[in-house]
């Protein structure tokens, strides 16, 4: 299957098409942590902080550390060069510690560098998981409502935030049902359109993208042959390693990380306080470096729902945190029947030098 969409694929080929039309406020926003409901319900655009591989650094590389995550490194790249002005805010979790630095840096930059920049804001989520954390995370939530209604001018509103979670409730039913023709066998949507559908929902008004999903929906699904992967660790924002996995003879059918299958997490429940609801969700089902305890049972959960076959680990060079988790996981995942395989200390974007050792590692393995 190919993406028929032109929506879609206008966002995937020039990732602010959809927000530069729109006539609501652009809010940009990192990972997967943070609620695009309540900025869309505020009467924002949410637009997912566009990344670029393999651009040029050098402007961000004067004031980040080596060992920030690489993502965030051409993220800020961007920001600096002025490519990212149609944003009045930009809204960082406290849930990665890369993201959490950079807003330091953001307020530090504009105030004593006079670099012109995005008003950033610190959604300060915890991870932990107890009751006093969603005390905490709820009062967070609320400071993220009031710069939203500075952004947009629009007053809060509990009945519109429910109309947003129920809409996008709905788009993730979609995408799940169209991500989720990866776990058939044969499995009949690829790796590389799945993660292009992850992507393009972060960049599309929930309308626009729900109608897209319909037609896709309804389009034939081919079959797409390969050894069935599970594909676990450091986000992807494109899918070239998804492409050279297929290549060596792999078919990615499930992305364990937080721009694959951990985007969205479960529906929102729509039988509570909206804000509560919202806040109950972002505490307990967005995955992030310091969710604890490492959410090690969803994953045995996916491997199964997906049939996956394999398991390929991979961190970027400047992974701190999820590697930590690597030793559990792959324990977890082998006493379950996958064969494994670790690519660690990786460039950003993956290089077409891995090839070579996917291609060994998928020798002989039969593609299903």
């Amino acid at each position: 299957m190919t993406l028929a969409s032109d929506v879609v694929s206008a966002v995937l080929s020039d990732p602010l098409s959809a927000a530069r039309s729109s006539a609501r406020p652009v809010v940009l926003f990192a990972s997967n942590n943070v609620p695009v409901e309540l900025i869309h319900a505020a009467g924002c655009f949410p637009l997912q902080l566009p990344t670029a591989p393999g651009r040029n650094t050098e402007h961000a590389d004067r004031y980040l550390e080596a060992r920030f995550d690489p993502i965030v490194r051409a993220a800020l790249a961007q920001l600096l060069a002025g490519e990212l002005s149609l944003a009045q805010l930009l809204v960082l979790p406290r849930t990665n510690d890369s993201w959490q630095r950079l807003y330091y840096y953001l307020c530090e930059l504009a105030r004593s560098f006079g670099e012109r920049l995005p008003q950033p804001f610190l959604y300060d989520l915890l991870h932990t998981p107890y009751a006093t954390s969603a005390e905490y995370n709820l009062e967070s939530t609320r400071r993220l409502a009031e710069a939203l209604v500075i952004a947009s001018g629009r007053r809060f509103d509990e009945t519109a935030l429910a109309d947003s979670i129920a809409l996008y409730n709905r788009v993730r039913e979609k995408l799940g049902r169209l991500v989720q023709r990866r776990w058939e066998r044969p499995a009949r949507l690829s790796g590389t359109v799945a993660l292009d559908l992850y992507t393009a929902s972060q960049r599309l008004d929930p309308v626009v993208f729900g109608s897209a999903l319909d037609g896709l929906l309804e389009a034939p699904a081919e079959a797409v042959p390969g050894v069935r992967t599970l594909l676990i660790g450091s986000a992807h924002d494109t899918p070239r390693l998804h492409r050279l996995i297929e290549a060596a003879g792999g078919q990615v059918v499930a992305d364990f990380h937080a721009r694959g299958d951990l985007l969205f997490g479960p529906p929102i429940r729509e039988d509570q306080t909206p804000l509560v609801a919202l806040c109950e969700h972002y505490h307990r089902d967005s995955a992030s470096p310091r969710t604890f305890p490492p959410p090690t049972e969803a994953l045995l959960a996916l491997a199964a729902a997906s049939g996956a076959e394999v398991a390929v680990f991979y961190y970027y060079a400047e992974e701190e945190a999820l590697t930590w988790d690597y030793p559990a996981q792959r324990t977890a995942v082998e006493a379950h029947g996958l064969g494994t395989i670790l690519l660690d200390r990786q460039a950003y974007p993956p290089a077409p030098e891995l090839a070579a050792r996917l291609a060994e590692f998928f020798a002989g393995r039969e593609r299903t």
